[in-house]
C-alpha cells in the first residue's frame, strides 16, 4: 500500500517533469527564456527520484508473510527475517523476498481434480505381507517464519514438489511396510497415521517447516483383499447363524425337559395325595369299621323306610346298627320253591 502511494508520487514528479519540458518547448520556440521550464522539470524530476527511490527502499510485509533480506554486495542474509509491518532497506544493495507463512495443504489424491497434481495421484505402497494398498493424504503445514532464511537457502518456491511430496511418499511407503494388511484393515489404522505424522514431522520439520497434521483420508485395499474380507463376514455370518439355530434348538429342549419335569412333579404330587387320602381313609376305617356303613345309610334318600335285601344276598353291613341308624326297618324277601 505505502510503496504504491509512493510510486504514484513519483509518477506524479515525472508528470510534473514533462510539462516542465512542454515549457522549455514553447518558450525556446518563441524565443523566449526556457528559465522557468527548465526549473519546474528539474523539481520533477527530484521529486520522481526521490519518491521512486523511497518506494524502493521501503518494503510492507503483511501480518501472514515474511520477508528474507539479501545482502547483494556480500552475498550473505540477514540474521532474521522481516516481520509484518513497514520495513526501509537499501535499494539496489539490499533485495526482500517475500514468503507467505499462512496455512497451506498438499494432497495427494487418486480422485481426478481433487489433489495437488491432476489425475490419479494416490499413494501406492505394500504391506508387510505383500500386499498393494492406496493411500489419499492431506498435508497441512506452513514455513516457520523464525527459519525462513533456510527455506530461502535450500528450497525457494521449489519446496512442494522437491520436499514435501517426495518426502511424504516415501514415508508413508516405509511406515506401511511395518504394519500386515489385516492390521491396517482393522485395529491398527490410527497406530500407523501416528506412525506416518511423526516421521513426516521428524524430516521436514527441520528445513524450515511446521506440520500441522498428516490427514489419512482414505485407504483403498486390493480388490484380490476385499473379495477374501467379504468372504470371510459372510462365513463368519453362516457360523454365528448356525450356532443360534443350535441355541435355540438347545433352548427348545430346555423348555421341553422343563415341561416333562414339571408334568411328572404334577403326577407325583397328585400321586402322593391320593395315598395320602387313602391312607387316612384306611386309618379311619379301621379305627371306626362302621364308618363305610355310615355313610351309605346317610347317602339314603330321607323318606326311605324299608330297605329291601334279597334272601341269598351275602350281609355287607350290620343290620340292626343300620335299622337302627334308618329308623326304618329291614325286610328280607322270601325266596319260595313254588307256590
Amino acid at each position: 500500500m505505502i510503496g504504491a502511494i509512493l510510486s504514484l508520487f513519483a509518477i506524479g514528479g515525472l508528470a510534473i517533469a514533462g510539462f516542465g519540458v512542454f515549457m522549455m518547448a514553447q518558450a525556446i520556440s518563441r524565443n523566449n527564456p526556457a528559465r522557468a521550464g527548465a526549473l519546474i522539470t528539474a523539481i520533477g524530476v527530484v521529486i520522481a527520484i526521490v519518491f521512486f527511490t523511497m518506494g524502493a527502499g521501503v518494503v510492507e510485509i503483511q501480518p501472514n508473510e515474511v520477508g528474507v533480506v539479501f545482502n547483494v554486495l556480500n552475498g550473505n542474509l540477514a540474521d532474521q527475517p522481516l516481520g509484518a509491518g513497514l520495513h526501509i532497506i537499501i535499494p539496489g544493495i539490499q533485495e526482500v523476498t517475500i514468503y507467505s507463512v499462512a496455512q497451506k495443504e498438499y494432497t495427494m489424491s487418486g480422485a481426478v481434480n481433487e489433489g495437488a497434481l491432476k489425475g490419479d495421484d494416490a499413494v501406492e505402497a505394500l504391506t508387510n505381507d505383500g500386499q498393494q494398498v492406496r493411500l489419499d493424504v492431506t498435508v497441512i503445514y506452513r514455513i516457520n517464519p523464525a527459519k525462513a532464511n533456510i527455506v530461502h537457502k535450500e528450497w525457494q518456491n521449489r519446496f512442494e514438489n522437491g520436499l514435501i511430496r517426495p518426502t511424504v511418499r516415501s514415508v508413508i511407503r516405509e511406515s506401511l511396510g511395518q504394519f500386515e494388511v489385516q492390521e491396517i484393515y482393522s485395529e491398527k489404522r490410527a497406530e500407523l497415521a501416528v506412525e506416518i505424522e511423526q516421521q513426516v514431522r521428524a524430516k521436514i520439520e527441520p528445513a524450515g517447516f511446521e506440520i500441522t497434521n498428516v490427514l489419512i483420508r482414505n485407504i483403498v485395499f486390493s480388490q484380490e483383499y476385499v473379495n477374501s474380507i467379504e468372504q470371510k463376514q459372510v462365513a463368519q455370518q453362516q457360523a454365528l447363524e448356525a450356532e443360534f439355530r443350535v441355541q435355540e434348538k438347545e433352548q427348545e429342549a430346555d423348555q421341553a425337559r422343563a415341561l416333562a419335569r414339571g408334568e411328572a412333579d404334577a403326577a407325583k404330587i397328585r400321586a402322593e395325595g391320593e395315598t395320602e387320602a387313602l391312607r387316612l381313609i384306611n386309618e379311619q376305617l379301621s379305627q371306626n369299621p362302621l364308618l363305610l356303613q355310615w355313610r351309605y345309610v346317610e347317602n339314603l334318600s330321607d323318606n326311605v323306610e324299608i330297605i329291601l335285601i334279597p334272601s341269598n344276598s351275602p350281609y355287607l353291613f350290620d343290620l340292626q346298627q343300620l335299622t337302627a341308624a334308618a329308623g326304618g326297618e329291614i325286610v328280607t324277601p322270601e325266596t319260595g320253591t313254588g307256590n
